[in-house]
C-alpha cells in the first residue's frame, strides 16, 4: 500500500481507488434494496439507461497527454478545458485512479538489477568470444601456452571493458532516474496534499517554491518571479525565467524557448508558481531523453573493434583448417 503524510493529520493513500470502488457499489445496492419503493416506468428506464451508457462512455474516454510544444501555444483555459481540469479544486480522487488506470505512474520503468557476476557471464556469450575460448583450449591441448595465455589475456580484458561500459550505463540511467523528487505539493479535492510524484497523472495541479524539483511536465497558470534551472534537461547553466503568457507557434521549437512550461527534473532557483500536469513518466521531454538513453547502445572502443577483426580472421583460418582436414581425410 502506497500511502502518504497529510498536512491535516490524514493518511493519503492508493486504496482510494478500492474504497471508493467499494462505496459506490454498496451505494448502489442500497438504492435497489427497498421492496416497498415503485418501479419507474419503462419510458424513464429507457431515458435513464441511454443516460448511463452515454455517462459511462465519457468516463472511459481517456485523457489525451499533451506535449509541451502543444501546450505552450494554447491558453490555459483551453489546455484545462482539455484535460478536464480544475485548476482550484484539482481532481477528485476517483478520477485520479481512472486516470492512472490510462496513463501508469509517473516513474520509469528501469529493468531489475542483476547480479554482477551473471552479467560479467553474459558478456561471454559472444560468439566471437567463445570462438576465441576454444582456441586458447586447443593451444593448451597442443602445449602451446604462450599462445593459451595472450588469448586468455586478451579475452579477459575485452569482456572486462565491455562490462565496465556496460554498467555504467546503467548507473547513468539511475541517476538520471534519482532527478524527479519522491514528493510533491497538488492539489486535489480542493486542498492541497503532500503526496507522491509518482502518483500523479495529466490534469493534476501541482505547486511549486524555490528548492523544489518538478515532479512533471507542467503548463503553468500562476508564476510570481519563477526561475528555473533546466541545466539537467537543456543543458543551460543560466536559470530560465518562467510566465504563463501562450507563445504563438513557430517561437518555441526548442525546449528553452517555451517560458511557459516547467520541465519534470529541472529545479525551482526562484518564486512559486502553479501549473496543470501535462506530461507524466515516460511521456514527458525528461522521459524522452530517458527512453533514448535506455535504447542507445554503448559503441565499441578500439580494443573491441579490433578483437572483433582478430574474431573474424580466426573464424576464417578455423574453418579453413577444418575443411582442409576433412578433405584430406575423404581422400
Amino acid at each position: 500500500m502506497t500511502s502518504t503524510p497529510d498536512p491535516e493529520g490524514g493518511i493519503i493513500s492508493t486504496d482510494k481507488c478500492v474504497s471508493l470502488g467499494r462505496k459506490t457499489k454498496s451505494e448502489g445496492s442500497q438504492g435497489r434494496g427497498g421492496s416497498g419503493i415503485a418501479q419507474p416506468d419503462s419510458n424513464v428506464a429507457v431515458k435513464a439507461s441511454k443516460f448511463h451508457k452515454l455517462s459511462n462512455a465519457d468516463d472511459d474516454k481517456m485523457i489525451p497527454v499533451l506535449s509541451s510544444k502543444r501546450a505552450s501555444e494554447l491558453p490555459v483555459s483551453e489546455v484545462a478545458w482539455i484535460l478536464k481540469a480544475d485548476l482550484q479544486s484539482g481532481l477528485n480522487n476517483a478520477e485520479v485512479c481512472h486516470r492512472r488506470a490510462s496513463h501508469g505512474w509517473n516513474e520509469f520503468d528501469i529493468r531489475e538489477d542483476e547480479p554482477l557476476w551473471k552479467k560479467y557471464i553474459e558478456q561471454f556469450k559472444n560468439p566471437l568470444i567463445m570462438l576465441l575460448l576454444a582456441s586458447a583450449v586447443i593451444s593448451i591441448l597442443m602445449q602451446q601456452f604462450d599462445d593459451a595465455v595472450s588469448i586468455t589475456v586478451a579475452i579477459l580484458i575485452v569482456v572486462t571493458v565491455a562490462f565496465v561500459q556496460e554498467y555504467r550505463s546503467e548507473k547513468s540511467l539511475q541517476e538520471l532516474s534519482k532527478l524527479v523528487p519522491p514528493e510533491c505539493h497538488c492539489i486535489r479535492e480542493g486542498r492541497t496534499e503532500h503526496t507522491l510524484a509518482r502518483e500523479l497523472v495529466p490534469g493534476d495541479t501541482v505547486c511549486l517554491t524555490v528548492g523544489d524539483r518538478v515532479p512533471a511536465d507542467l503548463r503553468l497558470f500562476e508564476a510570481m518571479d519563477l526561475s528555473i534551472d533546466e541545466s539537467s534537461l537543456t543543458g543551460e547553466t543560466t536559470p530560465c525565467s518562467k510566465s504563463t503568457a501562450p507563445q504563438p507557434e513557430g517561437t518555441n521549437g526548442d525546449l528553452t524557448s517555451r517560458s511557459n512550461i516547467a520541465f519534470m527534473g529541472t529545479l525551482v532557483r526562484c518564486g512559486k508558481a502553479k501549473g496543470i500536469v501535462i506530461g507524466t513518466g515516460e511521456n514527458s521531454e525528461f522521459g524522452e531523453v530517458f527512453k533514448m538513453m535506455q535504447a542507445e547502445e554503448a559503441p565499441k572502443t578500439p580494443l573491441q573493434k579490433s578483437m572483433d577483426i582478430l574474431g573474424k580472421q580466426l573464424s576464417l583460418y578455423s574453418f579453413a583448417i577444418i575443411g582442409k582436414t576433412v578433405f584430406t581425410f575423404c581422400q
